[in-house]
């Protein structure tokens, strides 16, 4: 007989799982109220943003929501994307297309639209700072175009990209989520999903909420007329067609989307044509995949016949396009060769003269055709499938020099060309291959292989140091001559160049050019300088959305100006400069930097007239000198006096660039790697003993005896006052 005892158990048992199912069953019945009820409490502040190509049709979509009933809507800035149209679709079935970009930042991956409407239901902001693991969500978002898809999941942690705190979610983000709030149970917005991870299907990541709010507090706003002319094709060089986004930053150009053409095809035209053969035509490309397809057009009527000179799935290809489809397209050549770099920057060339084309990569000379069916014509750019690339140093030569005769490749390059040939999983690639190569075994393969990863390496450092050399040699000279001949834009994008090889000075100096010629063009300069000034301010922060980087401050990008003036966004001191040569540009006398400590600003004064303290990092703001002297106090710098501080010569400005680049180098990346910019400060002030005597320890300590022990001499040597030189001694003997 079954004991009372164990009945009474069993029935405590049973009642126990009967009122823990009860609860499961309750919890899961109001979890799935909850959701509901903040579904429908927050649909018709979440809107679904739509962004057309140049023809009005779809290319992508993702998702906001309102934040300001005044017509304020964030999101994700690659939702809107740059130089595209956007359209703002509500949950009544409402449209609308913003009349500006309110607030947007590149580096947090943020902006805000503004609508012309009112009266608009909001979300409330939490508190992500408050945020820990474990937390229950909802997000809210259109995956795969599924308009207003709820999801909830759990916050699995937080991580860092790119200098940006991102919370991390056990959530399935998809394309169209994008942009779109997550949600707390008390419906306030904790962040806006960006992206999904690339390892597990049910993983993704949200950007703090908080990182919007100061956003929101410094807006930096731009029209949409203005908003879809950043990033456009400069008109004056450029004509695409048949479709896909073509867009351009000074000296690159970059395409994707599917071209309307046949296969994918879309042309880019450039204005130049040839009047006469030989020419010669280079670029530098990269595939974002290496299955598509991108790069010269020549030859060309503007339409369907044309040339082209492009990688193809890792291959090299020569085409003749007679018409609209394939049945009209003419494979001419197609090679494999080593000399294309798959994944990276190659550079193609063309040279068409009148009984031959030659085509090159990298040098390289892989292929000709004597082929004479297309003559002149015009030439550019083409992209083929769904080939999303970038363009860069485009070079049109209507006079070429001689051609240089062809050399054949050393032994060594020659035995990997047959490599390079064979190369295959199949049984009958590798027995060709190993026919062609004859006696080599595969130990000699394998120390072939080994070789060259060393020689590539050695080469690759020696190509990199022989580069900041040069690049010291010509900021040396550039700031040795008196301060009215020294260029600072030149200078400054010298500083880019260090870092930046194939980086187009040209380019940027005609870049800031043109920037002049537009402010004169639309601008009032009729005036006298401070309304000159106040114009550049207008130019500058209220049309085109300069800003300086509140977010992302330590970014190296915010000390190269090439990319301040791409990204429109940068330090103090890189704003400044840019402000000063377009100053210079407009004729406005005595426009200097003034080196307040721990923010640079602008000086401006007249002759006879009010000095002006320009904050180029706060919209061109206007701050008497008191207020500048408060501003310094923020950096607990006391006692300063801007009204009596000189101005910044050119050259003080380019070593504290250097000085900027070195400190946030060392901070993020150590003590070696923000070594080359101490070279280049000693190359331009030879004397500094300080700057020795840093360069002499760091030397010291990450093992460069030889450059140790140089600066350490020379310390010796000249003996300079303050320094203990029993140290230094001391130092030099323990090497």
């Amino acid at each position: 007989m079954v004991s009372r005892s164990l009945l009474i158990s069993l029935f405590r048992l049973t009642a126990l799982c009967l009122v823990s199912l009860t609860l499961l069953v309750t919890a899961r019945a109001q979890k799935s109220f909850d959701e509901r009820s903040l579904t429908q409490k927050v649909k018709d502040a979440v809107v679904t943003i739509r962004h057309m190509d140049r023809a009005g049709n779809e290319n992508g979509v993702g998702t906001g929501f309102v934040i300001d009933s005044e017509g304020l809507v964030a999101t994700s800035l690659h939702v809107i994307g740059e130089a595209r149209m956007v359209e703002v679709l509500f949950a009544d079935g409402s449209r609308h297309e913003p009349v500006a970009v309110h607030a947007w930042d590149r580096a947090l991956d943020l902006a805000v639209l503004r609508l012309d409407r009112k009266g608009l239901p909001t979300l409330s902001l939490g508190d992500s700072d408050a945020l820990a693991s474990g937390e229950k969500v909802i997000a809210v978002g259109n995956p795969m175009g599924l308009e207003r898809s709820v999801v909830s999941g759990l916050i699995s942690g937080f991580r860092r990209f790119d200098h940006s705190r991102m919370i991390q979610l056990a959530i399935p983000i998809e394309p169209g989520n994008s942009g779109g709030p997550l949600f707390n149970p008390r419906a306030e917005v904790l962040g806006l999903l960006n992206m999904k991870s690339t390892l597990t299907a049910n993983l993704g990541f949200a950007t703090p909420i908080n990182a919007l709010k100061p956003l929101l507090a410094r807006p930096n706003s731009m029209t949409m007329n203005k908003w879809l002319r950043l990033g456009a094709l400069d008109e004056g060089l450029w004509t695409s067609s048949m479709g896909a986004l073509w867009s351009s930053k000074v000296d690159r150009i970059s395409v994707q989307g599917k071209g309307a053409g046949f296969g994918g095809k879309s042309l880019c035209h450039f204005h130049q044509e040839p009047s006469t053969l030989p020419y010669e035509l280079k670029v530098r490309v990269k595939l974002g995949d290496e299955s598509g397809a991108a790069g010269l057009i020549f030859g060309s009527d503007g339409s369907e016949r044309q040339y082209g000179f492009y990688p193809s799935n890792g291959q090299l290809r020569l085409t003749r396009f007679d018409g609209p489809s394939v049945y009209s397209w003419n494979i001419l050549s197609q090679v494999q060769t080593p000399h294309y770099r798959l994944g990276d920057w190659n550079t193609l060339s063309v040279r068409h003269e009148k009984d031959r084309i030659s085509c090159f990569v990298n040098g390289q000379l892989v292929i000709e055709s004597k082929d004479r069916a297309l003559r002149l014509g015009q030439v550019g750019l083409a992209k083929f499938r769904d080939t999303q690339a970038d363009y860069s140093n485009f070079m049109f030569n209507p006079t070429p020099a001689e051609k240089v005769p062809f050399e054949p490749d050393s032994d060594l390059t020659q035995l990997l060309a047959k490599i390079q040939t064979h190369l295959g999983d199949n049984p009958s690639s590798m027995q060709a291959l190993s026919a062609s190569i004859g006696d080599q075994s595969p130990d000699q393969l394998q120390d072939l292989a080994e070789l060259l990863e060393r020689r590539t390496d050695q080469i690759r450092r020696l190509a990199l140091e022989s580069h900041r050399i040069q690049i010291q040699k010509q900021l040396r000279t550039e700031l040795k001559q008196s301060e009215p001949q020294r260029n600072l834009l030149r200078a400054a994008l010298l500083v880019a160049k260090h870092d930046y090889p194939e980086l187009n000075i040209k380019a940027y100096e005609d870049a800031v050019n043109r920037m002049a010629g537009d402010i004169r063009d639309y601008h009032s300069t009729e005036g006298g300088e401070s309304d000159l000034i106040q114009s550049l301010i207008d130019f500058l922060f209220k049309e085109n959305g300069y800003h300086g980087s509140f977010s992302d401050y330590e970014n190296a990008a915010n000390s190269y100006l090439n990319k301040v003036i791409d990204d429109r966004e940068g330090l103090p001191i890189t704003l400044s400069v840019l402000f000063i040569e377009l100053a210079d540009r407009l004729g406005i006398k005595h426009v200097t930097g003034l080196p307040l400590p721990g923010h640079f600003l602008v000086k401006h004064q007249p002759q006879g007239g009010k000095v002006a303290l320009i904050d180029v990092f706060n919209s061109g703001k206007q701050l008497t000198f008191d207020e500048a002297d408060a501003l310094a106090l923020q950096y607990q710098v006391n006692n300063v006096s801007s009204e009596y501080m000189a101005s910044a010569t050119k050259r003080d400005i380019i070593i504290r660039m250097l000085s900027n680049l070195r400190y946030f180098t060392r901070s993020n990346s150590g003590l070696r790697d923000s070594l080359p910019y101490l070279d280049l400060m000693i190359a331009i002030d030879e004397e500094d003993a300080g700057l020795r005597l840093e360069r002499a320890t760091i030397c010291l300590r990450i093992g460069r005896r030889d450059m140790a022990r140089s600066d350490f001499e020379w310390l010796l040597e000249r003996r300079p006052e303050g320094l203990q030189l029993d140290r230094i001694r001391e130092a030099l003997r323990s090497l």
